[in-house]
This record gives C-alpha cells, sequence and structure tokens, in this order.
C-alpha cells in the first residue's frame, strides 16, 4: 500500500530563488536533517537534474537517487535508485508577490515491509514536516 506526504508553507522568497535551491543537491546535506551525503550526478538533459542523497533515518543509512524535472514553476521528482519499491513527488509553486511563495510538496511512495513497520504515518509527517521547514529556514541565510 502506497503512503503520502503533503505539505505546504509561505516561504520567503521568489520561486526562481527556490527552483535554484530544489536543484542544488549538493547543499543538501548542510541544511536537510537527517542528510550525510549529497551530490549532483551529471545528466545529458537540461531540464533534467539527478541528485544522489544519502540520509540516516530510524538509525540505518539509506542512500536515494532521484531524477528532478522542472516544468515552470514545478519539480517532479522520481526515485531511480534507493530504499522505496516506488517514489514520486511534485514541489509546486506559486508566487504570491515578489517576495512570497506558497509552496506544495506532495508524495507518493511504496515501502519495503521491515520500513512500513518502523515508520507509521505519524513518523512520516513530522519528517515530511520537517524536511518543508528546513528548506524555508535555508532561504532565510
Amino acid at each position: 500500500m502506497a503512503r503520502s506526504f503533503e505539505g505546504s508553507e509561505i516561504f520567503k522568497a521568489s520561486p526562481d530563488i527556490i527552483l535554484i535551491l530544489i536543484n542544488n543537491f549538493e547543499s543538501y546535506k548542510e541544511f536537510l536533517p537527517g542528510c550525510l551525503e549529497s551530490s549532483r550526478i551529471s545528466s545529458i538533459e537540461e531540464d533534467i537534474v539527478i541528485g544522489r542523497l544519502v540520509f540516516s533515518l530510524l538509525n540505518k543509512t539509506y542512500a536515494f537517487e532521484s531524477n528532478n524535472e522542472t516544468t515552470g514553476n514545478q519539480v517532479n521528482i522520481t526515485q531511480s535508485k534507493g530504499p522505496f519499491l516506488d517514489f514520486h513527488a511534485l514541489w509546486s509553486l506559486e508566487a504570491i508577490d515578489e517576495n512570497h511563495t506558497r509552496v506544495k510538496f506532495k508524495t507518493t511512495f511504496t515501502l519495503p515491509l521491515v520500513l512500513k513497520i518502523l515508520a507509521p504515518q505519524t513518523i512520516i509527517d513530522k519528517i515530511g514536516n520537517k524536511f518543508i521547514n528546513a528548506f524555508a529556514n535555508q532561504l532565510l541565510k
């Protein structure tokens, strides 16, 4: 059974600045909770960014590689390698004014059995909200 998370927050930045942060995998290790390593993998397609993240969650280390495709003010994310049986996420950005943007993050994924047991929806929601807040706070620096 697929799990999901959906969150929304107003960020104090323009959509262009937020898109740069979302696609800057190299910086994730500096601000994303549990992120031990983050790197960008070269891609031959201009509108696709490939990234590799290594996380420590629930006392275990997980490597996650994804393809991020930016179209307008949206970033579609699909896992290419990682711990999920399947994973899809979408960042949607809507400008409110030149310095404020409504940011929506939505993800659906299927966990392997072991992670299903260790990660009830309350934990998923807590981690998802921490990630969104980490991006918002990084923009304030």
